[in-house]
C-alpha cells in the first residue's frame, strides 16, 4: 500500500456517476472519464485503480479503496451494520467489505459442494449489486440540488452540504430497509433523531 498521504482537498465528486475524481498524489478518474494506458501506469501495484471513494451506504463519508481487502463503507456505517446485525443474532447486517471473506461469505471445506459454493457466490454478488443500486439512488437524492452548479463539486463542499455523522448512517441504514434499527438501541436512535432535526 502506498505510504503517501492523500490530499483530500484535491478530490472532487462527480455529480453524474457519484464517484471521486482528481486527487493527489495520483490522478483519480471517475467512471465518466476515459482510462488510458498512461493513466493506468500510476496504479501499478495497487489492486484498485483509486485511492478514495464515497461510502457505499451513507454516500457522505469516504473510504480508502486501494486493495481488494478495503471496506466499501465508512467506519460509522460499518458500526451501525454491526450493532444492528448482532441485535438480530447475526454477523453484520450488510455486506460492506469488498472481498466476500470480509462479509463472512465462506463455505466450510468439509461441507462444501459445488452447489453450495455456487449459491454462496450468487448470493454475495446479488447483495453487493443491491447495495450498489442503493448507492446510486442515495447519491442522486443528495446530488440533485448541486447539479445546476456544474459537473463536479469539491469533496470538502460535498461534505459541508452532506456531512457524515452517526445519525446520517442510521438514517441511510433505515431507509435502505434490509432490517430496521430496533427502538431500544437508544444511542443509535438518539443520533438519528438529532440528525433528522438538524437536516430539516
Amino acid at each position: 500500500m502506498p505510504s503517501e498521504e492523500l490530499n483530500l482537498a484535491a478530490f472532487a465528486v462527480c455529480l453524474t456517476c457519484g464517484h471521486l475524481r482528481d486527487g493527489a498524489p495520483r490522478e483519480q478518474r471517475c467512471r465518466c472519464q476515459p482510462r488510458t494506458p498512461e493513466w493506468e501506469q500510476q496504479w501499478q501495484g495497487q489492486d484498485i485503480s483509486s485511492d478514495l471513494d464515497l461510502c457505499l451506504l451513507c454516500v457522505r463519508d469516504t473510504v480508502t479503496t486501494r486493495t481488494r481487502w478495503s471496506w466499501l463503507a465508512c467506519e460509522t456505517c460499518r458500526h451501525v451494520s454491526q450493532v444492528v446485525g448482532e441485535r438480530y443474532g447475526h454477523r453484520a447486517a450488510l455486506p460492506l467489505g469488498r472481498h466476500s471473506i470480509m462479509n463472512g461469505d465462506v463455505v466450510q471445506p468439509h461441507t462444501a459442494t459445488a452447489t453450495k459454493v455456487a449459491a454462496s457466490l450468487v448470493a454475495s454478488v446479488r447483495r453487493g449489486n443491491e447495495l450498489r443500486d442503493w448507492q446510486q439512488v442515495e447519491f442522486d437524492r443528495l446530488a440533485e440540488p448541486l447539479r445546476p452548479g456544474g459537473p463536479t463539486v469539491p469533496l470538502a463542499e460535498w461534505q459541508r452540504r452532506c456531512p457524515p455523522s452517526l445519525g446520517a448512517s442510521v438514517d441511510a441504514f433505515d431507509r435502505y430497509g434490509v432490517m430496521p434499527v430496533p427502538n431500544d438501541l437508544s444511542t443509535l436512535r438518539q443520533a438519528q433523531t438529532e440528525f433528522l432535526s438538524t437536516a430539516r
